[in-house]
């Protein structure tokens, strides 16, 4: 079909085209708010600016696909293929992202609050200062992804996270308990207030990162670079912290009351008011 002849249609008050083939059709900057393109095909189409608020684009194919600047509050994208479609500066604020596929994809800066990307595949994707506080993010691919500068304030997170980039990301409060953070590089990330509760840190890279009152009972630290990070009140019952380097780290009021600190590098560490285990030294 031609962007005339949808954009005829739509303009009449037509607003079911699933399954129609769009491929490569250029509707930038067109309204097609509430449309129902489910099943379409738009792989490689030009829709930069264009508004699909409350719009249904379950299980359409998006791949390649220019979405910058792409107006998709509220749209349904669950089980969409976004294989390396470019969505810069999107709005997806509240999007049903669930199942989608989004490896490769480009999210830098988009606005993803609220969204719900569970079980999406975003392996390799690029989120450098994207949105995603309040999103929810179970299940969730993040492989190699880059999302430095991200904001996940009050997300709700788990799934495979290894190796990816977040440093300088803002976690602030956000549920990673149980997370598989193996090998994520959290340099410098915002992690005050988070759940780490029984999350798999061992190799990750938090190096200057601000984990203040942050709960990080049972995780598993082991051969982790924590210098210079701060986590003055933290939870670190059951911690594991074989290896793991925590040099001029700030424990200050930090319950360490039942860590096995044996072995580990606290040299320069601040433990002013921490709570120590028995006959620690």
């Amino acid at each position: 079909m031609r962007a005339s002849e949808l954009l005829k249609r739509y303009a009449a008050g037509e607003r079911d085209f699933s399954q129609v083939s769009l491929w490569g059709v250029n509707l930038s900057r067109a309204n097609l708010k509430g449309i129902n393109l489910a099943q379409a095909d738009l792989r490689g189409a030009n829709l930069r600016g264009i508004v699909l608020r409350q719009a249904c684009l379950e299980g359409a194919n998006l791949a390649e696909a220019d979405l910058t600047n792409a107006h998709l509050t509220g749209a349904i994208l669950a089980g969409a293929h976004l294989e390396g479609a470019n969505l810069t500066e999107a709005n997806l604020a509240s999007a049903d992202l669930r199942q989608a596929l989004l490896p490769q994809a480009i999210l830098n800066k988009a606005n993803l609050n609220g969204a719900n990307l569970s079980c999406a595949d975003l392996n390799n994707a690029h989120l450098w200062g994207a949105n995603l506080c309040n999103a929810k993010l179970l299940d969730i691919n993040l492989r190699s992804a880059n999302l430095r500068g991200a904001y996940l304030c009050q997300a709700v997170l788990s799934g495979e996270l290894g190796e990816a980039n977040l440093s300088g990301a803002n976690l602030s409060w956000t549920v990673l308990s149980g997370t598989n953070l193996k090998e994520a590089i959290l340099t410098e990330a915002e992690l005050n207030s988070a759940n780490l509760a029984g999350a798999a840190l061992c190799h990750a890279k938090l190096r200057g990162a601000d984990l203040r009152g942050a709960d990080l009972s049972n995780a598993d630290l082991s051969d982790t670079n924590l210098s210079e990070a701060n986590l003055a009140m933290a939870k670190l019952a059951g911690t594991i912290f074989d290896g793991a380097i925590l040099s001029g780290v700030d424990l200050r009021g930090a319950n360490l009351s039942e860590t096995n600190l044996k072995g580990v590098n606290l040299l320069g560490a601040n433990l002013r008011g921490a709570i120590l285990p028995k006959g620690f030294e």
